[in-house]
């Protein structure tokens, strides 16, 4: 008969064992906090999910339970809003905490979980690298508005000293721990203002982000955490990418001039660009302006000098009447390229060209830059000699 109780107490204690090997827990005790309720939360992407909670006694001991981890998962233990301990937990890891109620962050030691050991060697570098940068921001805010350059310019030597440093320790830590969920949660510290400690758009931290969402992508694809990394990286690459374009447009920009394409008299649409390789003055006039017509007499003798050697005028009317500037061209024998939209004031080149004033020309290089503005009389000569 006592050999039947064994038995069966050996199986009791076999199936006890085998189910709280399928479960993670999470006990401890915490002094000085009788009453007060101890909450524990997983923490999600979105918000902390409240998972269980025990009012401690004089004891301060407590215990929580739960179902197997299929990915490591963020919990909170905290009995208020600002005193909590944060831990990453592991499949079935028992975990064994000892800390004090008036301030959990700073007084809890424990045992039996990789990743939480590790989140906890985190939230202190951070908690001295935001006490250093609070106290150099105090120091900063409080000197006169004509405080000498000197020590505002060494209280930010030693704010990127002490930023820099914490960046190069992340750094180190997520590149020795890539499979690791802590890396993860090193790579989204924030300072006291809620600002990133790291830049995922910085180059060089954003190798840190791509290594950790590779790496857990590889171990973890449903997780949501994960996902959201990977997503965060991606954008972040979409984001360098279309910047970079953006530069390249400015750039390219600054370096060719706006295109004109209009008809001359005939009804022959002719295009600045196709003037490409040439020395070009490009001339605004109208033919009821007198200055422009009277400067068009000096142009007539520019154009036979210069014309041979390359040199070409693609002039644009800003008149109305198709019959006043048709007139004029013939009337006045303008021999080079005269074009025009007839709208006026309103006329696009004018307006791409920011013309405010008659007669108004640009002179473009044989490489398309614009080498001058509003050139004339023997200035202009010099101009094109040179450009020549």
């Amino acid at each position: 008969m006592r050999r039947v109780y064994f038995i069966a107490f050996v199986v009791l204690v076999t199936v006890f064992s085998g189910c709280n090997q399928n479960k993670y827990q999470i006990k401890g005790t915490i002094t000085g906090a009788e009453g007060k309720t101890l909450f524990l939360e997983k923490m999600q992407l979105d918000r902390d999910f409240p998972i269980d909670s025990v009012v401690l006694n004089h004891k301060g001991k407590f215990s929580f339970k739960g179902e197997r981890l299929q990915v490591p998962t963020f919990f909170r233990l905290r009995l208020s809003p600002s005193n909590f301990i944060t831990l990453l937990l592991d499949t079935t890891e028992h975990v064994n905490i000892l800390a004090e109620g008036k301030n959990l962050e700073d007084t809890y030691t424990l045992e039996g979980s990789i990743g939480s050991k590790k989140i906890q060697i985190l939230n202190q570098r951070l908690k001295s690298l935001r006490h250093t940068v609070d106290s150099l921001m105090e120091i900063y805010e409080a000197l006169p508005n004509d405080d000498v350059t000197y020590q505002k310019s060494e209280i930010a030597r030693q704010l990127k000293e002490a930023i820099d440093k914490h960046k190069n320790f992340i750094g180190t830590f997520v590149m020795d721990n890539p499979r690791s969920f802590a890396s993860y949660y090193a790579l989204f510290q924030r300072l006291s203002d809620n600002t990133m400690v790291l830049n995922v758009m910085d180059k060089k931290e954003q190798v840190y982000f791509a290594t950790i969402a590779t790496s857990l992508n590889l171990l973890y694809p449903e997780s949501p955490r994960v996902k959201q990394l990977y997503n965060y990286v991606l954008s972040a690459k979409v984001q360098e990418k279309q910047v970079q374009i953006l530069k390249e447009l400015e750039s390219k920009a600054e370096k060719t001039i706006p295109e004109i394409s209009e008809k001359n008299i005939y009804g022959e649409e002719i295009a600045l660009s196709s003037l490409q390789g040439k020395v070009v003055l490009l001339s605004f006039w109208a033919s009821w302006n007198e200055a422009s017509r009277r400067a068009n007499d000096h142009l007539k003798k520019v154009y036979e000098k210069y014309h041979h050697r390359g040199f070409e005028i693609y002039q644009v009317s800003l008149d109305r009447s198709k019959v006043l500037w048709e007139n004029a061209v013939i009337n006045d024998n303008l021999p080079w390229i005269n074009v025009s939209d007839l709208r006026y004031t309103d006329s696009y080149p004018a307006r791409v060209y920011n013309v405010k004033q008659l007669p108004a020309n640009y002179l473009i290089s044989r490489d398309g830059d614009i080498i001058g503005k509003n050139l004339f009389g023997s200035i202009l000569e010099e101009k094109i000699e040179e450009a020549l």
